[in-house]
């Protein structure tokens, strides 16, 4: 897909859990090569507006589409899946199989790729996260930033088009965000396509080309990093950078 096409388009979004409205009329654009990172209060639906992206959630009205794709049925769905990867919250890995092994499963499985180019597959992406000497590891045998570096890996490993990250760095602890954030900068400088749940309004600053803030269901307002901290429009926004900024 050549940068500057929307990739993602959402139009009329809404979402809800029984008579929870979570997700409230949502617009949005993405196009090739973005960096979006959604930000906002707990609750305020970010991690299930990227999971009906991923097709993991249904919506009830409005329509989404994926590199010109609507959600609509399982042959769509199955396509759309194998272009977006995602890394989750927890990292999701089998704990009874190898890093290798980890990595391996989808491309032979899915993909129908051979044994050999899956694991050369395996071993470039491990490369990319600075995790191939821990090939032969177990998930129990490494740190959950080491795990979480393993999950991306695991997702590129699929080579997909969009990555979408669902606040990768909320359950490790503070000394292994670093290095889970290293890889996820590393991985934008490449080009990728990337959707990411986040509160770390650093690697916002640093990477992102448009940050979206959202509350209550609605995107409130989206900009670009320096008009997003410095000029934002609405009084929710400036209440939540004013309360996340001092912590």
């Amino acid at each position: 897909m050549r940068a500057g096409a929307d990739v993602i388009q959402i139009d009329g979004l809404n979402k809800w859990y029984g008579e929870f409205h979570v997700l409230k009329d949502i617009h949005l654009r993405i196009k090739a090569r973005e960096k979006i990172v959604l930000c906002g209060p707990s609750g305020s639906g970010k991690s299930t507006l990227i999971r009906c992206i991923n097709a993991l959630e249904a919506f009830q009205s409005g329509s989404l589409l994926v590199q010109g794709r609507p959600l609509t049925g399982v042959k769509d769905i199955r396509a759309v899946r194998e272009q977006v990867g995602m890394v989750f919250q927890q990292f999701n890995l089998f704990p009874h199989l190898t890093v290798l092994e980890n990595l391996v499963l989808a491309p032979a499985r899915v993909r129908k790729i051979g044994r050999k180019e899956a694991e050369e597959l395996a071993s470039h992406y491990l490369g990319k996260v600075k995790m191939l000497e821990y090939t032969h590891k177990f998930p129990a045998q490494l740190s959950g930033g080491q795990q979480q570096r393993v999950a991306i890996a695991r997702a590129l490993c699929m080579q997909p088009e969009i990555m979408l990250f669902d606040e990768p760095t909320s359950a490790l602890d503070p000394e292994m965000i670093g290095e889970v954030l290293e890889t996820m900068t590393g991985l934008a400088a490449s080009g990728m396509t990337m959707l990411c749940v986040t509160h770390e309004m650093g690697f916002a600053k640093q990477v992102a080309n448009r940050i979206i803030f959202m509350d209550e269901g609605r995107i409130i307002e989206g900009s670009d990093p320096e008009n997003f901290f410095n000029n934002p429009a609405s009084e929710r926004l400036k209440l939540f950078l004013s309360q996340i900024l001092t912590h």
